[in-house]
Order: structure tokens, then sequence, then C-alpha cells
């Protein structure tokens, strides 16, 4: 057995060299990792690696972290604690720094990590939901990183009635205040969605209450209000439910502006319950700290349809044969907005942009079709995804995927209107190393020469009968049509977008326990 393992460790190489042939001269890895890793974009600053690597002690998993730059090489590394059982939560980015949260329900307790990809500098603070005697924590807290790269955490608690909590701390991770909202009636407040500016936090909260309790009329509702507090005390400056009787605005994505507004946006609906036939459009509106939110910007259905050549628009929507969403809310100088949609119908795209100014009035609309280098067929076509807008300070790119003969790339297309649109792509692939031999002690190294023979006569006769088969069935139904090829996404491999121009593509290979990852330029 002690001659078997050179010879195996002989042909290990060899599948490795041969594999690597061919690929990009940047392909990089990192060996000992245990289990499917992520990989994060840190935008201009490199990229981070982010596995569990073994089984920790006083109830805690440890994890690796390596820091990439932007040239893929080893800046920092880190062996985190996380608690075992903790649900990582989205990454959130600062400038200089970024952070990963991690929330164990169970003991309602919020692990928060921070760390600063040029320092090296990382932080830890564990936020305990503390129970008073008459309300406990529940669910996920909401979580997002103030202007001066702090935190605001909203946690909610329930009993009688819903509220919630909200804790801000510096980007030392100390706290700086920390305050219980509670409705004084029996109402029910539902944290949804919060953003902070410089000056405000937002908050869109479900709002569920009963009309004409303890009656035949009795009623339960449930709606939405935004409520505006004070970014420095937690003072409440206003709560502004929104529905009225002419429409129900429903927001779905906020964004905090340099001047300290925060811009909403979504869909609005007729005032009654919402249907898909009762949603009437997109709306804009803003929030700011010293005064009433701003009249909605309307984009109906109509408008819509009229702007974007589509006349059937809002028929398609309103009978469910089309789908329009919301994706993303970004801002290129600090004070004016960009809404990306998408409108489907019978087939992904295209996307919609929807520039409105400083001033919140809405000025161009267009669409971004999806640009490919070959035309992809049906099944294909279906694999595209909206994946995310990068640039957002200076030029913004909007990106997506696609499939090609197979072949999965992401596209990157600048996001200003221009009459001649075309896209970059980058290949999202790297080829999955062949599976190494597997040798036990019960496997023997050599058969006899008589047995070798008897198998090879009874491989060539199923052969032949093979092709006699397949002749007959050629004669009797004819010459049969090509097999249709299918695509089928590789769930061992991923990416992510880096800097406009390129992409990191990463493949696992868990018999390795190896990660092995390359950048792909744009092109």
């Amino acid at each position: 057995m002690q001659k078997i393992v050179p010879v195996l460790r002989l042909i290990a190489g060899i599948l490795l060299a041969g594999s690597y042939a061919g690929q990009a001269q940047d392909m990089r890895e990192i060996r000992g990792v245990a289990q499917l890793p992520q990989v994060l974009p840190l935008d201009d600053q490199g990229y981070a690696v982010f596995y569990r690597s073994e089984a920790g002690e006083d109830g805690q998993d440890v994890y690796a972290m390596r820091l990439l730059d932007p040239a893929l090489t080893v800046r920092h590394r880190y062996a985190l604690n996380v608690p075992v059982g903790a649900a990582e939560l989205p990454r959130l980015a600062g400038k200089t720094t970024f952070a990963l949260p991690f929330h164990d329900q169970g003991a309602a307790l919020l692990s928060l990590y921070t760390f600063n990809p040029q320092t090296g500098a990382q932080l830890r603070r564990d936020l305990a939901a503390a129970p008073d005697r008459r309300r406990m924590p529940t669910g996920t807290p909401l979580l997002t990183m103030t202007p001066t790269e702090g935190f605001c955490v909203v946690q909610p608690f329930r009993r009688d009635t819903a509220g919630y909590t909200v804790t801000v701390l510096d980007k030392d991770l100390k706290t700086q205040w920390s305050k219980m909202y509670f409705p004084k009636d029996l109402r029910q407040h539902v944290p949804l969605q919060v953003a902070v500016s410089k000056d405000l936090i937002t908050l869109v909260l479900a709002d569920s209450y009963v009309l004409n309790p303890n009656t035949k009329q009795q009623r339960s509702y449930t709606d939405m209000a935004v409520l505006g507090l004070d970014r420095n005390t937690g003072q409440v400056l206003y709560r502004t439910p929104v529905r009225d009787e002419k429409r129900v605005l429903m927001p779905t994505r906020l964004l905090a502006l340099s001047d300290g507004r925060v811009a909403a946006t979504g869909l609005y609906a007729m005032p009654q319950a919402p249907r898909p036939d009762s949603v009437l459009g997109v709306f804009l509106t803003y929030y700011r700290p010293d005064g009433p939110a701003s009249t909605p910007v309307l984009t109906p259905w109509a408008e819509l349809g009229a702007r974007l050549g589509e006349p059937a628009l809002a028929r398609r929507l309103y009978d469910s044969k089309a789908s329009f969403q919301v994706h993303e809310l970004l801002s290129t100088t600090g004070t004016d907005v960009k809404l990306v949609g998408e409108y489907t119908a019978a087939q992904p795209g295209p996307f919609v942009v929807f520039n409105y100014s400083a001033a919140g009035a809405l000025g161009s609309l267009y669409t971004v079709a999806r640009t490919f280098k070959s035309n992809s067929n049906a099944d294909e076509l279906r694999y595209s995804r909206y994946y995310h807008v990068i640039g957002k300070q200076g030029e913004p790119y909007l990106v997506y995927t696609g499939v090609e003969g197979g072949q999965p790339y992401t596209y990157s297309t600048l996001l200003a209107e221009s009459p001649a649109r075309t896209a970059t792509r980058a290949t999202t692939s790297i080829e999955a190393l062949p599976e190494l031999p597997v040798y036990t002690t019960e496997t023997p190294m050599a058969r006899s020469a008589a047995v070798d023979r008897f198998s090879g006569k009874i491989m060539g006769m199923q052969q032949k009968l093979g092709t006699v088969v397949q002749a007959a069935d050629k004669v009797v139904n004819g010459t049969p049509p090509p097999t249709p090829v299918y695509y089928r996404p590789d769930q061992l491999a991923n990416f992510v977008v880096g800097p406009p121009g390129q992409v990191l593509v990463y493949r696992y290979e868990p018999g390795r326990k190896m990660l092995r990852y390359s950048l792909q330029p744009m092109k």
C-alpha cells in the first residue's frame, strides 16, 4: 500500500497540470477549504474569500477569511469565531470598511464584524436583544450603515403589541443611543425597511390594526406607514401613512441622499386592497427631516408604455401576462436619483431606467435591451438575469447574465442613455478538474489476462448489437432529429463583479477542498 501513495500523488499532479493548460495566466487557488466558500467584491479594494474552516469551542465555529487586493494577492488573513447556528445577514459596505453581520435568532444575538481592507483593522461587537418583562425579541433585525460608517440596528419585539428597538453605533461599534418604540394602542408595528441619511432615519413599517373591535363590523387591516426619526437623538419627527382616498404607495426601495433626504420608490395602486389589476404604476417620493414628504412623482402604466413604445404594457400587466420589477435605486451625484426596473413579457427584458433630477422631476426614461454577442435559443434566454449596477459614483454600468452556446457569461452595459448600445462580456465558468481516482484496499491492481480477454469480447458483442439496432430503427423511423442541448448551470462555479472591466470567476473542487479563481476581462 505504501507504493500506491506516490503513484496517486503523481496521477493527481498530472491531472492538475493538464487541467490548468489553457486556463488564464492569473489562475489562483486556496487549499484546505472545507466547505463551499463565499467570495465578496469590495468595489475597488479587492475581494474577500470567506468560509467555515473548522468546529471551534464554547459554541463557536471558526471561519477563515482572506482579503485579496485587486491583483488577487492575499493582503490580510483572519480566523473568526462565529456563534454556532448563526445565520449570515447581507454584507454592508462603506467607503473604507465593510461589515459581516451574523444573527442567532434563538439567542437573539447579533454578532457584527467589521474590516478595513487597507489597514487590516478588524472589530467585533455582540449585541444581545435583552427582553423586558412584557416584550420579547422576535424575527431578524434590520441593519444598515450610516453615512459616517456606523450602524443602525432595528430589532423587532412582540408581546400583546408589536414594536421594535433602534440602536445606533459609531464606526468603532460603540453605542450612541438605543430606544424602544411601541404603539400606545393595540396596533402592530413591524419594521420592513430602514435607511439612514446624515440627519434622518427612515423606517417603513407594516401597520396592522382592528377597526370596530368587538362588534359585527370588526375588520382587521394591514397598512404601511413611514416613520422619520432624528438621526442624533431618536426623536420621532413624523409618521406618514402611505394611503389616502386616491392611492396607496408601496415603497420597496429606500436611498439616503447626501443632502439629508431619503428617496423612496415602488409601485402604487388603488386605495382598496392591492391586487395585480389594481396596481397603477411607479412612484418616487422624498422624505426629509424638516417637513412632510414631497408630493409623489407618478408614472402610470399608460405613460410608461407610451414612452417605451409598448402600448399594450398596461393590459399585459393587468392580465398577469407580464410583470414589472423594481431592482435598484442609486445616485451618481448624491442628490439625483436613478431607478432601474425591468419589464418582462414573454421573455426576459428589457431593463427600464428612470432619471430623476435633484428637485425630483422625472427626466429621461429609456430602455436597455439585453445585448448578446450571438443569438441565444429560447432555453438559454430564460437564464438571463439582472445582476447589479456597478460604478454608481461616476459612470454606472448595468450588469446581467446570459448563456450563449451552453457557455455562461456576464454582460456589462453603460447605464447612460445612448442611441447605439453594445455590451461587453466575460465568461463566468472555469473548467472542472477531473475527479481523482479512488483506490481502496479491496480494489485489485491487476486482473488476469483471461478475464480481460473475456470482458473485451463481451464489450465488442454489445457494441455490434447496438449498431444493428440503430440501423434498423433508422430504416423504420427515418433519421432522428438532433438531440437538443440544454444548459445546465455548474452549481460549484460562480462569479462576482469587481471594478468596471473585470470579473472574478471561481470554482470550488470539494474532493480536493480547493477553491480556484481567476480574473476575466470584460471584452
